[in-house]
């Protein structure tokens, strides 16, 4: 009857010990798996950071583009085309201005309400036009010298 007891007593104790390890086991495989959920988390973030930036600054280029096309449609006297670009870059500019969500580009609100006027203009565009578009166009991304 004692061995019998005892044998019990050693099956419980070696299933208790098999218990606790695979507790300790589980809790810590679940903690990595939360470790490595948490990381990949501030990664995804990470990346949609990166990519919303270059899509802001993708849509700034197209702008400046846009702009450049206005200016030589108005050194050609083709103000309808100069005016058609000119809408271009202010619909790029407001499409940059919507990803904007740390509200770095806000120094580009002016900008959008020298485009309307711009396009709104009743005398045909001239040399000051090409001056405020240059100006414009510095403001776009400074410190940027690609063309």
């Amino acid at each position: 009857m004692f061995r019998l007891f005892l044998t019990g007593l050693l099956m419980l104790a070696a299933f208790g010990a098999g218990y606790v390890s695979g507790g300790h086991e589980q809790r810590s495989l679940q903690l990595n798996l939360q470790q490595l959920k948490d990381e990949m988390a501030r990664r995804t973030l990470e990346l949609e950071r990166h990519v919303t930036s270059a899509r802001k600054r993708g849509h700034l280029l197209e702008m400046r583009d846009a702009l450049t096309t206005a200016e030589t449609q108005i050194e050609h006297q083709n103000f309808g085309m100069a005016r058609s670009s000119l809408a271009d870059a202010q619909r790029s500019l407001r499409t940059a201005l919507d990803l904007d969500q740390s509200g770095e580009l806000t120094r580009l609100q002016p900008v959008e309400r020298e485009l309307e006027r711009l396009q709104s203009a009743t005398h045909p565009l001239g040399r000051s036009a090409i001056t405020t578009i240059e100006r414009i166009k510095q403001q776009i991304l400074p410190g940027d010298e690609s063309p």
